[in-house]
């Protein structure tokens, strides 16, 4: 309900998140599915009210929000990553671990499986490979094949046993990944169980673009669109004794070092510091929250004795924002790109932190008038949202409609507009900030001299702002008073352009007139010139006589 109502500002952008998400509300995983039906039956609620607004019905108790289609996604998404590392963890260890002695193939085949619809017939497998100039399975793979000692499972039959144990884990049935259901199929999110599954397993691919969500090969001994030569590495994951409790198994590394990103750091002085510093921020009062954090930030550097922890990370990110709240911009931005590297160190690029310090750094940047730089942050925030949690993530839209506001206020209204549109098009679960989209759109048609379209727009802006704020409500009122502006910039473009048609027409037919009239004079010339030759010619035949 919170989810529906947007009383959540934001929501985790991958699995990690979410678990972080549920426990810190007291919710464990095992309740995914329930959740799951729950977003389902939201997700009805929410089609039949889209449905009654598009027949122009009144909606009684029409709600500001729709359910976020990325809520269900993520928790899919999650179901089926944990249940399918326990099927891949069940085929390599069966009949006496013998694909685990080479696990190669087994991966491939099964991280395949995940990636596709169906399998490919001898046809199409062909005309792929006819098609294809690059040897899909050269030798850099680390891991040897041999065809003899790996089980081959179709495609039915492995997502067979991961539906099974999504049931048997969390009493869900699948509605996104392996149904028959179009509507839902299409919204599948491959490329965020391709990430979530590999972080479950420790599995590492090549960096390239997969054909996911197509038609593949399971049961051969190069399977696709992920072959054994794409695999880099597995590697084990562990889980530290002194670990936070938010991170849960991580990758292994070597040294020491490597356990100081998760250490858990049992030092109330630094909390007490970074909290209070959180309390007089919230507050306004800038001086003492930024001598508390760099206190807390000291503290945690002396313990761990290294700037890569993700407390340490925390800090900095704090201070770069009381920083710019100060107005100390210089100051701000080399602290946030300090959390920016240190969040890559950390969690690697696509992590939830380096998320949130490029959208910190960019709107630092933006106000340094930096604007390429801000543009750049981003562009790179856009793709990291898409590629973890899906094309309907409800920040993406809000992404593109500030991108959009940078160009409109740069002076490229064609750019602004076509990221508007964009905006517009990708799901927004709160029908007022699609009524401001709507409403940006018309002002940027009306200041290009689309007047007409600029009308059509806001006429779509008043609809979102009356259904969801109501006919009294100043938004609402204010999107009447500029579709009359626009209705009358309308109707003057009309008679102005009746105006230029009719003084063209009127040159028109002057410029043909004189040409008519040119064309006679000149026949009247010409016919005075032949007459005058005959008289001439009649002449001095007379002449000729004579003589």
């Amino acid at each position: 309900q919170d989810v529906r109502s947007g009383k959540i500002t934001s929501l985790p952008v991958d699995g990690r998140g979410l678990t972080e998400f549920l426990h810190q509300r007291g919710v464990n995983c095992r309740y995914l599915g329930r959740l799951a039906e729950m977003a389902i039956v939201e997700e009805i609620k929410s089609k039949a009210e889209e449905l009654q607004i598009k027949e122009n019905e009144d909606v009684k108790d029409l709600k500001r929000y729709k359910m976020p289609l990325c809520w269900l996604e993520l928790l899919e998404c999650e179901m089926v990553s944990r249940a399918a590392k326990h099927v891949l963890d069940r085929y390599l260890t069966k009949n006496g671990c013998v694909s685990a002695s080479q696990p190669g193939p087994e991966i491939a085949s099964f991280l395949s499986a995940l990636m596709i619809t169906a399998e490919e017939s001898a046809a199409e497998t062909e005309r792929r490979l006819d098609g294809d100039d690059e040897n899909e399975q050269s030798s850099s793979s680390v891991f040897s094949i041999d065809d003899d000692m790996s089980i081959k499972r179709g495609h039915k039959e492995i997502w067979a046993d991961i539906d099974k144990e999504v049931g048997r884990r969390f009493r869900y049935s699948l509605r996104l990944f392996n149904s028959k259901d179009a509507s839902y199929t299409k919204r599948s999110p491959y490329i965020p169980l391709l990430r979530r599954f590999c972080q479950k397993t420790g599995i590492r691919l090549k960096a390239k673009d997969y054909s996911v969500g197509k038609k593949g090969l399971v049961s051969s001994s190069v399977p696709y669109p992920i072959s054994v030569s794409d695999i880099v590495e597995v590697v084990p994951l562990v889980k530290h004794a002194a670990s936070s409790g938010d991170d849960g198994f991580i990758a292994c590394a070597s040294g020491a070092a490597a356990a100081s990103t998760s250490l858990h750091i049992l030092l109330p002085e630094a909390k007490a510091a970074f909290d209070a510093a959180q309390v007089h921020l919230n507050e306004k009062r800038l001086q003492p929250a930024l001598d508390l954090i760099q206190e807390a930030t000291n503290l945690y550097q002396r313990v761990v004795e290294s700037p890569f922890h993700n407390r340490v990370y925390r800090c900095l990110e704090l201070t770069s924002i009381i920083l710019f709240q100060a107005q100390e911009l210089d100051m701000a931005l080399a602290n946030a790109n300090k959390a920016l590297a240190i969040a890559i160190q950390i969690g690697g690029f696509d992590s939830k932190e380096v998320l949130s310090s490029r959208t910190t750094l960019s709107h630092i940047l933006l106000n340094t008038s930096c604007l390429a730089s801000a543009v750049k942050q981003q562009r790179a925030t856009m793709y990291l949202m898409e590629l973890m949690a899906g094309p309907r993530y409800v920040e993406l839209s809000n992404s593109y409609h500030k991108l959009g506001t940078i160009y409109h206020e740069i002076g490229s209204p064609m750019t602004a507009l076509r990221l508007y549109q964009e905006a517009f098009s990708r799901y927004n679960p709160d029908r007022v900030v699609e009524g401001m989209l709507s409403k940006h759109c018309a002002s940027i048609l009306a200041a290009l001299g689309h007047y007409k379209s600029a009308f059509e727009t806001e006429k779509r802006t008043n609809h979102f702002f009356k259904m969801a704020l109501g006919e009294d409500h100043e938004l609402t009122k204010s999107s009447v008073d500029t579709m009359k502006t626009f209705m009358t910039l309308t109707v003057q473009a009309h008679e102005a352009q009746e105006a230029i048609q009719k003084i063209q027409l009127e040159k028109n037919q002057k410029r043909e007139e004189e040409e008519a009239a040119i064309e006679i004079g000149n026949k009247i010339v010409a016919d005075e010139a032949a007459a005058e030759e005959r008289k001439k010619k009649k002449k001095k035949k007379s002449n000729k006589k004579k003589k």
